[in-house]
C-alpha cells in the first residue's frame, strides 16, 4: 500500500503547487534495429503540462550527440543509428534538469518476451511486493531473450522503472502497451515474440501474432499458471 499511497500523494500534490515551479525530461525508451536509424524521443513538460522551446542536449553512453529544441508538444527528436546489439543508456539535459532511458538494439528476428509490470509482477492490485520468483526468473530469461516491461495501468512508466529497481528486477526498456499497438510495432520492425506474460487484456490484444501467452488468471489464448518458476522452465 505505501507505494500506491507515494504515488496518490504525488498526483494530488502536482496539482495543487505551481506547474512552472516543478519540470522533467522525460526520455522514452525504446527498441532499434542494429544499423537502422531512429529518431530519440525526449519530452520536456512540469508536472501537468508539456513545456515547449525547450533546448535538449542528447547524450548516448557518455556521448553528447547534439542537441535539439522541444516542439509545443514538449516534444523534441535526435537522430541515432545503432551499430550494435545491445543496451544503450541515453540521458537528455534541458537547463537544470536531466532525464535517463534505455534504448535497446536488436536484429531483425530477434524473439522478445514482454511482461505486463501490473498484470503479471505485482503480488496483488494494491501489493508493492513482486510475485515471489519473478526477479530470478525474469534475469534467467534474459540471458536467452530480450525482455520488455510494458505499462498497461495506472503506474506511469516512470513510477515502473522506480519500481522495478527497487526491487531488484535486472534493468530492460519499459514501453506503453497502448492497447496492443506495441506489437503492431514490434512486427513492423522485423522482429518476433517469443511470450507475453500479463493480464487477460494484454494477452487477448497479442493472440493474432500466436506468442506463447502465461497469465496469472484463466484466460483463452494463454496457459494458467501459478508461479513464475513455471514460466521460467516453460520458456527454457
Amino acid at each position: 500500500m505505501k507505494f500506491f499511497a507515494i504515488l496518490i500523494s504525488s498526483i494530488i500534490f502536482s496539482c495543487i503547487n505551481s506547474v512552472d515551479v516543478f519540470s522533467e525530461v522525460i526520455v522514452h525508451d525504446m527498441i532499434a534495429i542494429r544499423g537502422e536509424e531512429v529518431m530519440l524521443k525526449v519530452e520536456t513538460k512540469g508536472k501537468l503540462l508539456s513545456r515547449g522551446g525547450e533546448i535538449v542536449e542528447f547524450i548516448v553512453d557518455g556521448k553528447s550527440f547534439g542537441k535539439s529544441l522541444s516542439g509545443g508538444d514538449g516534444f523534441a527528436f535526435k537522430e541515432f543509428k545503432p551499430l550494435k546489439v545491445g543496451r544503450y543508456q541515453v540521458t537528455a539535459k534541458s537547463g537544470k534538469e536531466e532525464g535517463r532511458g534505455l534504448l535497446l538494439s536488436l536484429r531483425k528476428g530477434d524473439r522478445i518476451i514482454f511482461v505486463d509490470v501490473e498484470g503479471s509482477l505485482l503480488e496483488g492490485m494494491f501489493s508493492e511486493r513482486p510475485k515471489k520468483g519473478s526477479q530470478e526468473t525474469i534475469t534467467n530469461l534474459s540471458s536467452k531473450f530480450p525482455i520488455i516491461f510494458l505499462q498497461t495501468g495506472m503506474l506511469n512508466t516512470r513510477d515502473i522503472k522506480v519500481w522495478l529497481k527497487q526491487n531488484g528486477f535486472k534493468e530492460s526498456p519499459v514501453l506503453q502497451w497502448n492497447q496492443g499497438m506495441i506489437f503492431d510495432e514490434i512486427k513492423g520492425k522485423g522482429l518476433k515474440i517469443k511470450a507475453v506474460i500479463g493480464s487477460p487484456s494484454v494477452i487477448q490484444s497479442a493472440k493474432a501474432f500466436k506468442p506463447k501467452a502465461y497469465s496469472f488468471e484463466e484466460v483463452e489464448n494463454a496457459e494458467e499458471v501459478k508461479e513464475w518458476e513455471e514460466i521460467g522452465k516453460k520458456l527454457k
